[in-house]
């Protein structure tokens, strides 16, 4: 860990709140936000999570179905309220300079449909999802409980438009609408996972998905607001590490889980603990181990086995001026990776961890036009060996991060938004004989303005769902971003500094058409700087089975995006449509144009190069009610991508459509799906080989119960029920092995 940066970092949150006290001890306190929860019935509701999106505030009601929220900068705000078996409940309130507590009052209805609800990753003012310009989705609650997988990539990989990067269990990272690796960006709280997932198709995902409370997803170019590597979407993993509230009473989860695809089992708990009025503390912890995977028809993958641990601590402080706190994480992971049958590399091994620190600060100015200032930084220190069969060590990496980035939310007349600046920090290095790059440093900074106009007077539903009429949301963003490699090794010669800039941007609109109906459409510039691998490779890639040569030349990705999305949220009708085109200047890919002979092995010679490309599709998910009990699903996807000189790009997903029925009564849930996964004739040869049609079959039963101020929560869920033997169009070992079989899953959690 850096010591320096993590050292600051704690003095900075310790300065900041006495500096932002003194500056606004002569001004008025805002009054608190006093609220209560109830269901239409009028019984007080405990448990629910009550977000407030503008501020990024999280609290829970307690067992009379009350919550506070104090230290809000006076300004309007959209409350919304999430329990499981119930709509989102949604307030508009206005919190004033000074005077009474407010008070609200929040209705819940129960639904047993599948709603989208708040979503604070995208660039929303408000975090409601029908003003969001883009494609997005949520996990939570039931839907959370009946997606969870072994891996965060697995959880999401039924969502419209995701897929998984598969090299075995655990070695997995999400791809959204056909893309992976470094332009996908994976988010922990809002702050990058400093891993090394996105550099190779065999280094996991550091994030366990038992640690989420909500997951979140931004399809398309997302550069705006989170700069590089977010070309192709971003995944937020909301766990709410750092408390941004004080509760009235200790709150928290356990969660549990089986699965028999991959044998053993999971579990993490965590519990918040109110220690004053002003300081809470956190903790949870969590662990993971299962036996190799079994595959569709029979036999498993040798040497896949998995295990992992996580513990993290945080405290946080809320007071009239400001809120923030500290939060430290440790993940330890070892798992196996698959190997083509007769191949050198069976049996080897990935053992890493990683560390890290976050501190977050939020000081009100007591100003209307720039009404709080939000700090947030992170240091993370990862490293990873390869172990080979007898036990050496092939190749070792580190690679230690650093963040930071100061926002400020604004209100200009009608006009509400962000302004925003970010640093990140990178020291990577690979050591050993099979090193792919030399070392390298880098670094990168970027400043964004985004800004939402509300064009026109809305409505509230009766379950107080507030639509602001038709919005316009515009920003802009500049990044430059610098790295540099290290002499070391002479194949990889002489150490070279580069330098690359761009500018991103988009605009939106979105309008309701109807009660609950809205239509949105966006068009966003986004890019990607090329990685140290892409650069500097120069060397056996055993992941990918070729000799790989980086280009130093390369210049940055550059995509505009065009997004068009429909969404319906009413009581009895729920879903999404979107369809995308996507062009990427220079989109950055291995060229494999001859073989190569390395110590008497030949294997294909891929140099990275560039070509325009272009990626379009089309995804659908929504659910209908027929009756008072039952519910039908459907969902499909197809995304194409195609270099704009000919032939396809690699690993892009196949074409889905499947249907879904279940019986739900609130408190007792159970169904099934077929989905039906089409040929995908597209393949680039090498591992990209060509996939046939299937078809799997799911059921799943849930139970939920509310008891003693606990909510129960147990789901069992069976998967592939046929035993198919099928190959997924984006698994990185499709050519030599099959995706996961049969599997039953049991997943049990309490809340208290």
């Amino acid at each position: 860990m850096n010591c320096r940066f993590l050292t600051a970092l704690c003095a900075l949150l310790l300065l900041i709140p006495g500096r932002a006290h003194a500056a606004n001890r002569e001004s008025a306190v805002s009054p608190a936000l006093v609220g209560t929860v109830r269901d239409t019935t009028g019984v007080p509701l405990p448990l629910v999570q009550v977000i407030v999106a503008e501020v990024g505030r999280t609290t829970t009601t307690d067992a009379e179905g009350r919550f506070v929220l104090r230290g809000l900068p006076s300004g309007t705000y959209h409350v919304t309220t999430l329990l499981i078996g119930y709509r989102p409940g949604h307030a508009v309130v206005r919190v004033p300079e000074s005077g009474p507590d407010v008070a609200v009052s929040i209705v819940m209805i129960g639904s047993t449909l599948r709603l989208q609800t708040v979503s604070v990753t995208a660039a929303s003012s408000s975090g409601e999802a029908s003003g969001v310009t883009q494609a997005t989705s949520e996990l939570s609650g039931k839907h959370l409980q009946r997606s969870l997988g072994a891996s965060l990539a697995q959880t999401l990989s039924a969502e419209p438009g995701m897929a998984m990067r598969y090299n075995g269990p655990a070695a997995t990272m999400p791809v959204i609408r056909g893309l992976s690796g470094d332009r996908i960006l994976v988010l922990q709280d809002g702050a990058r996972s400093g891993d090394l997932a996105s550099s190779a198709p065999d280094h996991s995902t550091s994030v366990d998905p038992l640690s989420a409370q909500r997951i979140e997803v931004v399809r398309g170019p997302a550069s705006l607001m989170h700069g590089n590597s977010a070309l192709g979407g971003v995944v937020n993993v909301i766990s709410n590490d750092i408390p941004t509230d004080v509760p009235s009473r200790v709150t928290g989860s356990v969660t549990t889980q089986v699965e028999s695809v991959n044998p053993g089992g999971a579990f993490n708990a965590g519990a918040v603990h109110p220690v004053s009025d002003k300081i809470v503390l956190n903790f949870r912890a969590g662990a993971r181990h299962t036996d190799a995977v079994r595959v569709g028809g029979g036999g498993t993958l040798d040497g896949t086995s998995n295990r992992s641990a996580n513990v993290t601590a945080g405290l946080g402080f809320v007071n009239d001026d400001a809120q923030g706190g500290l939060a430290f994480k440790a993940f330890d992971f070892n798992y196996g990776l698959p190997a083509e049958p007769g191949s050198d590399e069976s049996g080897i091994r990935i053992d890493g961890r990683r560390y890290q620190a976050t501190a977050k600060l939020a000081s009100n100015t007591g100003r209307h036009a720039v009404s709080q200032l939000r700090f947030e930084g992170s240091a993370q220190d990862y490293a990873h060996q390869e172990i080979e069969p007898d036990g050496a060590i092939g190749t070792s990496f580190t690679l230690r991060t650093q963040t930071a980035s100061l926002t400020a939310p604004t209100h200009f007349g009608r006009m509400t938004g962000l302004l925003g600046a970010q640093a990140l920090l990178r020291q990577y290095a690979a050591e050993g004989e099979e090193a792919l790059t030399p070392a390298a440093n880098a670094g990168s900074f970027g400043a964004f303005i985004f800004q939402e106009l509300g064009l026109g007077a809305g409505h509230a539903d009766n379950a107080g769902h507030s639509d602001e009429g038709a919005r316009v949301q515009f920003g802009a963003r500049f990044d430059t971003y610098r790295i540099s490699s290290k002499a070391g090794d002479e194949k990889f010669g002489a150490a070279r500094t580069l330098v690359f800039r761009s500018v991103s941007g988009s605009v939106g609109v979105s309008a309701p058409l109807a009660e609950h109906v809205t239509l949105s459409g966006s068009v966003a510039r986004a890019f990607r700087a090329p990685t140290v691998e892409e650069l500097f490779s120069h060397a056996v890639h055993a992941a990918t089975g070729s000799y790989e040569l980086g280009n130093a030349d390369l210049d940055v990705e550059r995509s505009v995006g065009f997004d068009a999305v429909l969404r319906v949220g009413g009581a009895s009708l729920s879903g999404q449509v979107s369809g995308y085109l996507n062009r990427v200047e220079g989109y950055i890919a291995p060229d494999v144009t001859s073989d190569t002979t390395v110590e008497g092995e030949t294997m294909p010679l891929a140099r990275y190069g560039q070509r325009d490309a272009t990626l379009r599709g089309i995804e659908a998910q929504g659910e209908a009610k027929l009756g008072p009990r039952f519910v039908l699903g459907v969902v499909g996807d197809v995304t194409r991508g195609q270099f704009t000189d000919g032939g396809p790009l690699p690993f892009m997903p196949a074409g889905r459509l499947g249907a879904s029925l279940r019986w739900d009564s609130g408190r007792f849930n159970a169904g099934g799906e077929a989905r039906h996964v089409f040929a995908q004739r597209d393949a680039t040869g090498g591992q990209d080989v060509e996939t046939g049609a299937y078809t799997l079959l799911n059921v799943s039963a849930g139970w939920s119960l509310t008891m003693g101020g606990r909510i129960h929560q147990l789901t069992l869920r069976g998967d592939n029920l046929g035993d198919v033997k099928f190959y997924d169009a984006t698994s990185r070992i499709k050519s030599y092995a099959a995706n996961p079989g049969r599997n039953l899953s049991l997943v049990y959690r309490v809340m208290f």
